[in-house]
């Protein structure tokens, strides 16, 4: 199968400022990645390497076995960039137009596009006259035009109302869905766990998963057909737990343990609808590993 993307080996400094150090990352099925980490410490800049907006002084990235400098990977990546990209001057639909001509979409998919975020009220306004919201749902439409199967979002989630951050998670699950690999950095922890399990924290210039973050414990929920054996194992390990209901059960495990249950699911072929930290376990994380470079 063909790698989405590898990163191998990338490391990049501003003057004496080190933002990432020999980073390595495979993506070789579809998935939603959250990429997490305070503001300055390499988030967009990641992003930038990857979509060869910056150079990296050493390593090398391919994007569906592709060097990331060929401009045809375009084709299938889209960046969904902050609105300093847009053209005051320009309407929604002059930016609009210009990616349905370069990805060659008909304008009838396109109305489509328009009308599923609902941006038809103001497209033929200046970007200069829209809010904040307006300008993060053009990026969106922008990103989408052209079908990628890889799509990296920075920040998707500034100035949306509540009810546009629903709309922009569910588009994420529907694309994920159709199969497409999704990289996600935003500051709003409490959404990224609805939206994903999968997080990459950015800390001192490498990228860690939030399963090898050194926590004593953290909340786990399980969905799963045979609860009974389950909790038998994890009698077994010494698991604290509680059966919620027939088919989840919320456990504090420690990464040992947390590897042994996963291991035993596996191997007894366990029915195991849905696994993910429990809420606010992610803001707990995050806290453990950036409160204390933040305070100084």
């Amino acid at each position: 199968m063909q790698e989405i993307l590898k990163i191998k080996g990338l490391s990049k400094s501003f003057g004496p400022q080190l933002v990432l150090e020999d980073v390595d990352l495979t993506i070789d099925t579809p998935q939603i990645i959250a990429l997490v980490a305070p503001n300055g410490t390499g988030k967009t800049t990641l992003l930038n390497l990857i979509t060869d907006i910056e150079t990296p002084d050493e390593g090398e990235i391919t994007i569906f076995g592709r060097p990331n400098s060929d401009y045809e990977i375009f084709y299938d990546m889209a960046y969904l960039q902050d609105p300093s990209i847009l053209y005051q001057q320009l309407t929604g639909w002059d930016h609009m137009e210009f990616i349905r001509q370069e990805h060659k979409k008909t304008k009838g998919e396109m109305q489509a596009l328009v009308e599923e975020l609902g941006m038809a009220s103001y497209m033929k306004k200046k970007v200069k006259n829209y809010s904040l919201g307006m300008k993060q749902h053009l990026l969106l439409g922008i990103a989408l035009m052209g079908e990628p199967k890889l799509l990296l979002m920075d920040e998707p989630l500034n100035g949306l109302d509540p009810g546009s951050i629903v709309q922009v998670r569910e588009i994420m699950n529907k694309l994920y869905k159709k199969g497409v690999t999704i990289i996600v950095s935003s500051h709003n922890l409490e959404e990224i766990e609805r939206v994903t399990d999968n997080v990459l924290f950015l800390h001192d210039g490498e990228l860690i998963s939030k399963d090898n973050v050194n926590f004593e414990e953290t909340e786990y929920e399980f969905i799963l057909l045979e609860q009974e054996l389950a909790a038998n194992f994890l009698d077994q390990i010494d698991v604290s737990y509680q059966l919620v209901d027939s088919y989840k059960i919320c456990g504090s495990f420690c990464s040992e343990q947390l590897l042994a249950f996963k291991a035993f699911c596996s191997e007894q072929q366990l029915t195991v609808f849905d696994q993910r930290m429990a809420r606010g376990t992610l803001e707990t994380m995050y806290y453990h590993l950036f409160s204390k470079a933040q305070r100084v």
